[in-house]
């Protein structure tokens, strides 16, 4: 087995372990390098660490929620309408997983290159049509993907600032939508 196939199979054994309900505080290389049928010293050999393994683990539960969702978005609703679809259920899956989203925000936020904004910013360029400069609608995905990671990140303190419970799926989605009218414009203003 190559080094990479064995990472390969660490990152998946990981994925499996998380995302059938294995606490991320009980989670253990050892369990991991077990379930994986591989040697202890083949996570810090291949990823550094077990929190990198874990990080990488993590985004890729997210990503695969969110390139799930892509292909389900309703035709034919507007562009303003389709991004929140998208972001109500990219939210979900970070309130579902949200403790092992806590690990990977940082890293995202501070280390990571800036690719996120990317995923959402054709729903904005659509939204805005020839009335936003590409710079502008770069800026827009930016603002809305940071302030929810931000957000999502420090859910206790958010909530004793606004009031606004995140992990609540209906204040979640009140909130998402503010968030949409804030950047996007009002109902009124949608295109």
């Amino acid at each position: 087995m190559t080094n990479q196939d064995t990472s390969r199979k660490l990152i998946d054994t990981t994925k499996r372990l998380l995302t059938d309900g294995t606490p991320l505080e009980s989670l253990t290389a050892r369990q991991i390098s077990s379930e994986a049928e591989t040697n202890l010293a083949m996570i810090n050999y291949c990823f550094k660490s077990k929190d990198a393994l874990l990080k990488i683990a993590v985004d890729e539960i997210i990503a695969e929620e969110f390139e799930r969702h892509c292909h389900t978005v309703t035709l034919g609703s507007s562009a303003k309408e389709q991004l929140r679809e998208l972001l109500l259920h990219i939210c979900s899956a970070m309130i579902k997983y949200r403790e092992l989203t806590k690990l990977s925000i940082p890293y995202l936020m501070l280390n990571d290159g800036i690719s996120l904004p990317l995923d959402i910013l054709p729903y904005i360029k659509m939204h805005f049509g020839a009335t936003k400069s590409e710079t502008d609608c770069r800026v827009i995905a930016f603002q809305m993907v940071y302030t929810m990671q931000l957000i999502f990140y420090r859910a206790e303190d958010f909530l004793k600032y606004s009031g606004i419970n995140i992990c609540d799926a209906q204040q979640m989605q009140n909130f998402l939508d503010m968030q949409l009218n804030l950047f996007l414009g009002g109902i009124n203003d949608e295109k």
